[in-house]
This record gives C-alpha cells, sequence and structure tokens, in this order.
C-alpha cells in the first residue's frame, strides 16, 4: 500500500474543539498544553466515530461556540425558510481526515473506496465523518417548541428539549469527498472508514495504581488480549503454534477434570433423586468443564517478577514506572498484532498515547518519546513482516521532559482561548509551521536550551526571562514581598509562571517563540552600559552604548546609549505580549545601575553603608562595591539570610506589568465545582 499516512486532521464542534486542524507527522506527533485544553477531546471524538457500535454524542459534547446555531435554525425554521436553509444552520460534529498516499502505487488496498478524483497528480484522499440531523427530522427536533421571541426562560427549555432529542435524531454519516472539489462526494459507511483505519487508545488511566488490599493484575489482561491476536487464522505461524499449544495443554486438564467431576457427580446423584430432583421425566444431570483460555490469562494467570530461591514476586511489587512502562509496550505489541492477524489490514493504524510519563523518572520520559517511534520498526523487522506497519503515534503530555525531547517540528501545541462573548474554544498552534520563518540556527539553538533546561513553556500561563543567578535565585522573594505589600494586586503567585535563565545575549532569540506560543513575557535584562559601541564596561553614567544584544535588538530602529534607554516611556517598552525591564534610577535624577547587583545595592544605599553626595558618586561607589562581590554567594545571602532590603524599581514596574494583565478567564466546569465544594463546607461547618 506504499506510504500511506493521516496528514491532517479537523474536527469542528467537538467540546473546546470548536474548530481546529491538526496536522500529523509520519511517525509521532506530540501535543501538549496546559489542563483543560481539549488535548483528551481529540482522541475521543476519534474514538467515537472509529470504535463505538453506533456513534453517538449528546448535546454537552457540541461545542458551546455552537449553540447559537440552534437558536438561529429555530427562528428560520419558525420565519418559514426552506428545510436546506435551516438544516445548513442545524450544528453537527464533523471529523475530517485527509490521507496522503503514494500515487505511483498500484494497489491502494481500502483506500481505493475513498479515491473519487481524477487528477492524476493528486495523492490525497479526503474522508468526512459526520454526526449530523438525519434526513426529515427536522420537523420532529422543533415540535412544539416556542414560535415567538427566544426569551433566557425560552433558551433554556429548548436545550433541555434538545438533550433528549438529539441522541434520538441525529446520526453519523461518512463520505468521501473530493479535496479540490466540496461537491463530488460519494456516500460511504462508519464500517467502510474503520477498514481503512484502525486505531488504539493507552488511556492516562491505566489502573496501575498500589492496591494492597487486592492485586490488580492489569498485565494479565493484557496477556489475553495478546493470545486473541494470535487465535486468528492470519496471525503469523509462531504466534499460532503458540496459542494451539496453549489451547491443548488446556484441552488436557479439562479432560482429566471431566472424569473426576463425573464419578463423583454420580456418586451424588441418588441423594438428589431422593428429594424429587432433576425432575419427574427422569433425566440425569452432566458435567461439562470449560476452560476458556483468554479468561485464564487475565483471570487466573499472575504476571509474577523473580525473587530469590524460588519466590515469584506479584506484579504490585514493582514499581508503578517500571509497569507503566511494561503496560504501554504490550499495548503497543498487542496493538501491533491485532493489525498482524486481521485478514484485511487497514491502510493506517493511528494509536494514542496519554501521558507517558505517569510514574516514570525525567530520563525515562526522554528516551521513550526518542524510542516510541523505532518500536514499530524494531516490531516488523523482529516478524521479518513483508509489510511495515503504518502506526501513527498521537502522544499526549503535561511532562516538559518529553516536550523538549520531542523536538519543535512534531509538536502541536493547544491553547485554550476566551472569544469576546466568553465562550471558550481551543486554538491549535503547529511549531513545525509557525516557525518556519525563525532562522535555522534559532532554532536549533531554542530546541537545544529547551532540552537542557527542561522548561515548561508549553504549560504556563505567562513566562519570565532573566539574565543570571541574582534574579533566578531573588525573583520568588521579590514576588513574594511585592504580594504582601499590595495585598489587592493581581498575583502572580496564583498564576503558572516559568522563569528561564537565559541572559542578554540569547532573550531575543526566544521572542518568535514566545509570540507564537501567545504567551505573556517580561524580559528582565540589564542596561549593561559601555564606554562606546564595542569598547569596555563602565558606571551607567559614563557610557554612551550598551553591549546588551537583547536591547539592541529591542530598539532596533532608534537610539540605544544609556541616555537614550533611560528616557524611553513604559509604552515603547512594550510589544504585544512581550514587555522589558533595565535598569532605571529608583528617583527622577537618581543614580541608576547597570547590572541586577548594582541596582540592588543602590535601591539600598544605607545597608550597604553608601553615604556619597551626588548621585553619580553613588553609582560609582555602587559599581566599585561589585568587584567584592561572588554573585551566586550575593544572592544566596540575601534570599535566605537577610530578607529586609527593598527590591529595584525596574523588576517591581515589569512583575506589576505581568501580574495585570493576560490573566486567564476562569474555566466555568472548575468555577461550578468550586462553589459546590464552598457549599459543602459551608454546610458541613454549620452542622
Amino acid at each position: 500500500m506504499g506510504n500511506m499516512h493521516i496528514h491532517k486532521v479537523t474536527l469542528r464542534n467537538f467540546r473546546l474543539l470548536a474548530n481546529v486542524e491538526l496536522a500529523l507527522e509520519d511517525q509521532t506527533t506530540l501535543i501538549v498544553g496546559r489542563n483543560n485544553s481539549g488535548k483528551t477531546s481529540l482522541s475521543e471524538a476519534i474514538r467515537r466515530f472509529l470504535v463505538d457500535q453506533n456513534p453517538k454524542f449528546q448535546i454537552e459534547d457540541f461545542s458551546n461556540a455552537c449553540y447559537d446555531g440552534f437558536c438561529q435554525a429555530l427562528m428560520a425554521k419558525n420565519g418559514g425558510q426552506q428545510d436546506d436553509e435551516v438544516r445548513a444552520l442545524i450544528p453537527s460534529i464533523e471529523l475530517r481526515l485527509l490521507f496522503r498516499y503514494d500515487s505511483e502505487q498500484p494497489d491502494l488496498g481500502p483506500l481505493s473506496d475513498f479515491v473519487i478524483d481524477l487528477n492524476p497528480h493528486c495523492n490525497e484522499a479526503l474522508v468526512v465523518a459526520r454526526y449530523e440531523l438525519r434526513d426529515g427530522a427536522i420537523e420532529s427536533l422543533f415540535a412544539d417548541q416556542p414560535t415567538g421571541e427566544l426569551t433566557h426562560e425560552a433558551r433554556l427549555a429548548f436545550f433541555q428539549v434538545l438533550r433528549e432529542r438529539i441522541p434520538a435524531l441525529f446520526v453519523a454519516s461518512v463520505w468521501a469527498e473530493d479535496p479540490n472539489d466540496p461537491t463530488n462526494r460519494k456516500q460511504t459507511t462508519v464500517n467502510a472508514l474503520r477498514s481503512l483505519l484502525s486505531t488504539g487508545f493507552v488511556n492516562a488511566q491505566r489502573g496501575l495504581d498500589d492496591n494492597t488490599s487486592r492485586d490488580t493484575d492489569v498485565l494479565a489482561k493484557i496477556l489475553e488480549g495478546l493470545f486473541n491476536a494470535a487465535k486468528s487464522p492470519t496471525a503469523d505461524q509462531a504466534d499460532q503454534a503458540i496459542a494451539r499449544a496453549l489451547q491443548n495443554a488446556v484441552r488436557d486438564i479439562q479432560q482429566t477434570i471431566q472424569g473426576g467431576f463425573k464419578t463423583e457427580l454420580r456418586k451424588l446423584m441418588p441423594t438428589l433423586q431422593t428429594f424429587g430432583y432433576p425432575g419427574l421425566d427422569g433425566s440425569e444431570l452432566e458435567t461439562e468443564t470449560t476452560l476458556d483460555v483468554g479468561r485464564l490469562l487475565s483471570r487466573h494467570t499472575k504476571v509474577r517478577y523473580a525473587g530469590h530461591h524460588g519466590i515469584l514476586l506479584p506484579e504490585s511489587h514493582t514499581g508503578l514506572g517500571v509497569r507503566n512502562l511494561i503496560f504501554i509496550l504490550l499495548q503497543i505489541v498487542t496493538f501491533y498484532r491485532n493489525f498482524r492477524a486481521d485478514a484485511a489490514a487497514p491502510g493506517v493504524h493511528l494509536v494514542f498515547i496519554e501521558e507517558p510519563e505517569a510514574h516514570l523518572h525525567p530520563q525515562m520520559q526522554e528516551v521513550f518519546i526518542r524510542q516510541i517511534s523505532k518500536i514499530a520498526q524494531h516490531l516488523s523487522a523482529q516478524d521479518g513482516a513483508p509489510l511495515p506497519w503504518p502506526v501513527q503515534f498521537i502522544v499526549s503530555t503535561h511532562s516538559s521532559h518529553v516536550a523538549n525531547a520531542a523536538g519543535f517540528e512534531s509538536i502541536r501545541y493547544f491553547l485554550p482561548t476566551s472569544a469576546a462573548d466568553g465562550v471558550r474554544h481551543t486554538k491549535v498552534k503547529d511549531l513545525h509551521e509557525g516557525m518556519r520563518e525563525t532562522p535555522e540556527e534559532h532554532r536549533r539553538f531554542l530546541h537545544q536550551y529547551l532540552t537542557l533546561t527542561r522548561c515548561d513553556l508549553f504549560f504556563a500561563d505567562k513566562a519570565i526571562l532573566i539574565e543570571g543567578t541574582g534574579e533566578r535565585l531573588l525573583l520568588p522573594v521579590i514576588i513574594k514581598n511585592l504580594e504582601e505589600a499590595e495585598p489587592d494586586a493581581p498575583k502572580l503567585s496564583s498564576q503558572y509562571l516559568t522563569t528561564m535563565e537565559v541572559g542578554g545575549a540569547y532573550a531575543h532569540i526566544f521572542f518568535d517563540l514566545l509570540d507564537f506560543l501567545e504567551l505573556r513575557t517580561l524580559i528582565i535584562t540589564d542596561l549593561d552600559s559601555v564606554v562606546a559601541p564595542g569598547g569596555k564596561a563602565c558606571p551607567v553614567h559614563q557610557g554612551t552604548a550598551t553591549s546588551n544584544v537583547c536591547l539592541n535588538a529591542w530598539f532596533a530602529d532608534g537610539d540605544c546609549s544609556p541616555a537614550a534607554l533611560l528616557a524611553k516611556a513604559d509604552a515603547a517598552k512594550v510589544k504585544g505580549r512581550r514587555r522589558i525591564a533595565f535598569q532605571r534610577p529608583e528617583y527622577e535624577g537618581g543614580p541608576c545601575g547597570r547590572t541586577f547587583e548594582d541596582a540592588f545595592i543602590l535601591a539600598n544605599l544605607a545597608m550597604f553603608s553608601i553615604e556619597s553626595a551626588t548621585p553619580n558618586d553613588q553609582a560609582q561607589c555602587a559599581w566599585d562595591k561589585l568587584d567584592q562581590i561572588k554573585k551566586s554567594q550575593f544572592a544566596l545571602r540575601y534570599a535566605i539570610d537577610d530578607t529586609g532590603w527593598i527590591a529595584p524599581g525596574y523588576i517591581l514596574d515589569g512583575l506589576r506589568w505581568l501580574a495585570a494583565g493576560g490573566i486567564p478567564t476562569a474555566d466555568m466546569l472548575i468555577s461550578q465545582v468550586a462553589v459546590a465544594v464552598d457549599l459543602e463546607v459551608g454546610a458541613v461547618q454549620g452542622a
């Protein structure tokens, strides 16, 4: 079947995924994003269409963003519009799968039913699955509904009725669509789609948790699946031989038990007959013992680990991480065996793995994501299979270790946003596409940096880029002190914040990535005054230029002398969702620091015994003290031992800006749960 794969998945009107498009890598695609960003919804929608016997969705499954469509359709129906106009307004949940294939290939297998274009150069086939109102059901959907203006109460009543009618009146339909001509369609079936695309799901809830009172033998259940695949007549010969041997062994046991049971039962018969049982017709009881090998494996076979002196240790004695890893690998092997055993092998196998990082230490997480695509090749090679396994993995994760080890090209970032009317929905951002314009050396640097620092940019609400150790160690104390001093202001401590130590020379390389991730970011950097461009460092009042690469990039179109930089208004320090913060005098006309350390000293003159008269003398004095300072010791001392100091003003300005804007909107569901918990707690306390 050649090199066939899913190139793109589009999903409409399903939960937070109101309208998303996801390009898939040929092997492994990584989905990252915060909690409640719709990552699991993607696999759930595909599961409904491709696994459920009779795909069904509820009103709650439709995106909030499309609810108005039902109301508009009702108004159009009441307004006497034609059925096709009304139908066009009724929302439907739609999954579009764009396949790519090798057009030179003579046999397209199960895909051939879906290739309906006549263009010899086209190598794409589009399959659409839609959950929509069935034909002729418009009257039934809107029967006995309000005919006047929809008040708030009328809308609530209307949606209660829809809750019952949608599962009854909506059906799943599947068709092939010409990628270049949406009017050219060929109706087909859900089963035809399933014969083209097989799916597998390794869920986040894997039932591996420690349960001392009852051994949960999760791994043994997977053995049953492997056995069932091996029994298939199209399975590998060696697998079939193992399955036959197991069945024969069980048959022998069965016959032994059967003979023994029969003898014992015959002894029991006269006793039963004295009670007038089994009946008046004189029929006798017989036993038949059947042992189902599959059930034996899942219910009566324990996976054990070798201990000492012949004692075998139970599954639950192994660390959760190891069990999790074995579980995932066995699941993947099961998917592969089932695929091989299927006489009409599907064209593509799509496997979802949720949160593989559960219980795994960081290094293991990184190894896992790097090795996952090799597993497929290894299984095919091991079997000497004539055709490679056409598997594509979609891995969703909350782990920065997994995300950073994977590489930009495979990452799809799920970003929850709110529309103007407050309705939440998810945007899918493709780092492969989004970073295309970024120079190659910058992309390489970013990837290496993120991998080395294990940064969690993909899971944060906001970011701070800082210069060095001093800022990194003192920032938590500065934020804590600021929040205590200004209790009514928005708090950073209750927002998901990531801090990255990047230095002034590299901060500007992150701008493209930060803008693409739509992350509100504060860049804290240094004035780094120099006597002349390319010259040596000097106090700010003596400088004519800055050696700071980030400042020179930010204000590239203007004067970057220290005097010009200090004259910049706050508005010039903000670009979109980014703000830059650099040293400024603590008061009008006061001394100004060149780096974090001398700015810290100048904000705390008395503490550092600086009594010089003029601002320039004070700046010179702070500059001179830097020679006696070891930066890391300086930061540790003021972060842990001496905390009664004032933070430099430029950092406080930046932190106030960062805290105040772009506060994520409350998730309605979480808000409702919080209210319910509050009420519950109140009731308990009242009682």
